[in-house]
């Protein structure tokens, strides 16, 4: 069982409240203010991350942060068998189906079936009184998965950044619901690399890790206010969903 505790949801990425919490740590940035003053100005300066191949197919509930496994395991197996009847009414016909061809009590069979389920599964196979019945964060967490992620798996942050701030994010299903004028398009592995402070972003670039959508002149030429969102990502306090 893990010891950890569980985290505030903008702890978690790639989620939108960690997005704002990285936000709120580049406003903080006298650095970052310094190295970017000018950005944007008289062009677009922002900015959309993509990241891809987040693996919600081949990922499941068991897959995520231990706190939050252990934290829904808790819960599932502590209603009663008639609370998890009634909760099961509701159920769809195919997973009322394997829970009844697994063996042992129901509430381990209910907590199976629920640990199993992949993350692209949960929007039909997971209902409202069973998502009643999930920790607080791995409920919000999922709202997260189902709003903020294309079905490719890409989650499109988008980040306004202009003359030493950066003024609004937002996360986005196409790219089409913004202008931007640059995008910085990498795996969900690679962007692990890189909030985890492992790897330096122009090295990346170069290194063909992460391709750039826009003026690579306007980067190099800014080289250290890159740097410095790279390093101020890694500064949030982060926990990754897989």
């Amino acid at each position: 069982m893990s010891t950890q505790q569980l985290q505030p949801i903008e702890q978690y990425f790639p989620t939108e409240p960690w997005l704002e919490a990285y936000r709120d740590a580049i406003n903080e940035s006298n650095e970052y203010a310094e190295h970017s003053a000018g950005w944007g100005v008289d062009f677009d300066g922002s900015f959309i991350f993509q990241i891809e191949g987040v693996p919600l197919e081949s990922n499941t509930i068991a897959d995520l942060p231990p706190e939050i496994v252990d934290a829904a395991e808790d819960e599932l197996t502590g209603l009663s068998e008639s609370e998890l009847e009634s909760v099961l009414e509701e159920a769809p016909a195919e997973v009322r189906e394997r829970i009844e061809s697994r063996s042992g009590p129901l509430e381990e069979r209910v907590t199976e079936e629920v640990l199993e389920t992949t993350m692209a599964e949960i929007p039909d196979h997971t209902w409202p009184e069973l998502r009643a019945e999930f920790p607080d964060l791995l409920a919000e967490l999922i709202t997260q998965l189902e709003e903020n992620i294309a079905d490719d798996g890409t989650v499109y942050a988008y980040l306004d950044l202009y003359d030493g701030e950066c003024r609004e994010v937002d996360t986005i299903t196409d790219l089409d619901e913004r202008e931007y004028g640059f995008r910085l398009v990498g795996d969900f592995e690679q962007w692990k690399t890189l909030v985890r402070g492992e790897g330096g972003v122009i090295d990346m670039l170069m290194s063909g890790d992460f391709e750039i959508d826009g003026d690579m002149q306007k980067i190099l030429q800014y080289s250290d206010a890159a740097v410095d969102l790279a390093e101020t990502a890694a500064d949030v306090d982060s926990r990754f969903i897989f």
